[in-house]
């Protein structure tokens, strides 16, 4: 008699569980890049987020912000800069709040890789599910003449270090992940090869983009300009370039389909060409500010921006099967037992 009743309650539990995950695959799943800080030790002159202000949310506050954003569909969440690991407590102390206790699915950081120490990984690596590593050439002439690196120090450090990052992702089963910006500099530069043989997940490629209030007038923190790109000069790159784990995005694809969230935690509607911080989260609440976030959904999905998803869902469906098929060998057990 014992039997049976374990399997009827083995059955309601798992059915319980079925009616969850199907609700998780069906909520709207928000992904957000949190660009915390603006405060950088690189000088890329094509930088696109400035460091204008110093000004970060403390730790309780940005909890309290990813909290809300978790309870509004948060289902990724992106950690960027500026460059993040100049504040790597924080940093820690965030990604740690979002996979282990508001169980976000995905979270993942973008860096220039400089600031990053082994025993960050130790103490902090389990709670990240990607690192990406910017990285613009493979020539270390060019990374200078770019500005991708830190005072006093040579591109070939730069380089050593992504190397370094690679190995460390390995160490401690981290996705890892190459941002190349395409510019003037380094248009003409094959670097696919190189990006093979590094094995990334996914080698995200832009085309160099012009914001107004960023990187656009003399009165700018930058003045690109000189830097920037034609479509058809992005697409030659894209031509020399390409290989299985190539993902690009021109500027047209770019522009509002990223959900960035200042380090005030106000999204950035870039709808005319410049960034427009929306109220604070923290303010009005999510559901008011993402209205004036400008969030292009379609170009989102059009960039594969909800890559990630797909994992998540697979891994879901198939703990739903494994479900139906536990329900049918229940089925089995009550029917003998008669």
């Amino acid at each position: 008699q014992i039997i049976p009743i374990i399997g009827i309650l083995c059955i309601g539990v798992m059915l319980y569980y079925r009616k969850v995950i199907q609700k998780w695959l069906n909520k709207k799943k928000l992904s957000i890049n949190y660009h915390f800080t603006r405060e950088c030790n690189y000088h890329c002159k094509f930088c696109f987020h400035t460091n204008t202000t110093d000004t970060h949310v403390k730790l309780e506050k940005a909890k309290e912000g990813l909290r809300m954003l978790s309870q509004y569909g948060m289902g990724k969440i992106n950690f960027s800069g500026g460059e993040p690991f100049l504040f790597p407590k924080l940093l820690g102390g965030m990604v740690k709040y979002c996979k282990a206790k508001l169980k976000t699915p995905y979270v993942s950081i973008v860096s220039n890789g400089s600031k990053i120490k082994e025993s960050w990984f130790r103490k902090y690596g389990k709670y990240v599910d990607m690192l990406a590593i910017s990285c613009d050439s493979f020539e270390p002439e060019t990374l200078e003449k770019i500005g991708r690196g830190e005072p006093g120090k040579s591109g070939e450090d730069h380089i050593a270090t992504l190397k370094d990052i690679r190995r460390h992702c390995e160490t401690y089963s981290i996705k890892f992940k190459i941002n190349t910006v395409v510019c003037q500099a380094n248009k003409n530069e094959k670097m696919a090869k190189t990006i093979e043989e590094l094995k990334p997940i996914r080698w995200k490629v832009f085309q160099m983009l012009l914001i107004e209030g960023e990187n656009v007038s003399e009165h700018d923190k930058r003045q690109a300009k000189p830097l920037a790109i034609s479509d058809d000069e992005f697409k030659n790159y894209l031509n020399i370039n390409a290989c299985k784990v190539l993902v690009p995005e021109d500027n047209e694809t770019m522009r509002n389909s990223y959900l960035i969230l200042d380090e005030e935690m106000r999204f950035l509607n870039n709808e005319e060409g410049k960034k427009i911080p929306t109220e604070s989260i923290l303010d009005v609440g999510v559901k008011k500010a993402y209205q004036q976030s400008g969030f292009d959904e379609e170009n989102y999905l059009k960039r594969d921006g909800a890559f990630w998803e797909k994992k998540e869902e697979e891994e879901a469906k198939t703990i739903m099967d494994i479900e139906d098929l536990d329900e049918a060998m229940m089925n089995s057990i009550k029917r003998k037992h008669k």
